[in-house]
């Protein structure tokens, strides 16, 4: 889904997550209180700005071309509310979901999973009255998103060797495969994260 850690540097990369966090949460609750789909195309052309102004054009071009992945969501949401006879919800919802996609993708691209870890950290702290381990929540957190661009390109490769050893295509044909390598993945982070101590509650 969302790839983390642009190659192309912006000028948001030393804002602080901190501060992006609340700018992206703040923008992505704002969305849904938005009817209008006038309104709603105008803060998608936003974003897109933001994107260019942040880090040009072939910036722009990364986050546009990660909204490969809604295809299918907007494809779904465009037929439904086609058959209902509702287009301005429709439209509405379809323009909802790419920008918040976009505001996501903004974060990640300029954030570092470290930076994100620290701040989630600090931000659950106030999970310890419930007896939970902020550590352990934010390491959960930043290991999630590091591996959503490493799964990314190892299902992109396994579709890849799929096609040059047949010309039956599907993602359903790696599903299998793609599985077992991420099953081995955790298995491999769960061993190195024993070797060092495991994740234990620090003390303050």
């Amino acid at each position: 889904m969302f790839h983390n850690i642009s190659s192309h540097s912006t000028k948001l990369d030393e804002v602080s997550v901190h501060k992006k966090i609340i700018f992206t949460c703040s923008i992505a609750a704002t969305l849904f209180f938005i009817t209008s789909p006038i309104i709603m195309f105008s803060i998608f052309l936003v974003l897109l700005l933001i994107y260019f102004f942040v880090g040009g054009l072939k910036f722009l071009w990364a986050g546009f071309y990660q909204l490969k992945i809604t295809i299918p969501f907007v494809v779904v949401l465009a037929l439904w509310h086609f058959y209902l006879d509702h287009l301005d919800k429709g439209i509405t919802l379809i323009f909802r979901l790419i920008s918040a996609f976009l505001l996501a993708n903004l974060f990640l691209m300029t954030s570092k999973v470290h930076d994100i870890i620290l701040v989630i950290q600090r931000y659950s702290s106030s999970l310890k009255v419930f007896g939970a381990n902020p550590h352990a929540v934010s390491i959960t957190i930043g290991l999630f998103v590091r591996s959503i661009p490493i799964l990314y390109q190892r299902a992109r490769n396994l579709m890849l060797a799929q096609s040059a050893r047949s010309t039956k295509r599907g993602f359903w044909r790696i599903s299998v495969p793609l599985a077992i390598s991420i099953l081995d993945d955790a298995d491999h982070v769960s061993e190195a994260l024993r070797a060092r101590g495991g994740i234990k509650k620090r003390d303050d």
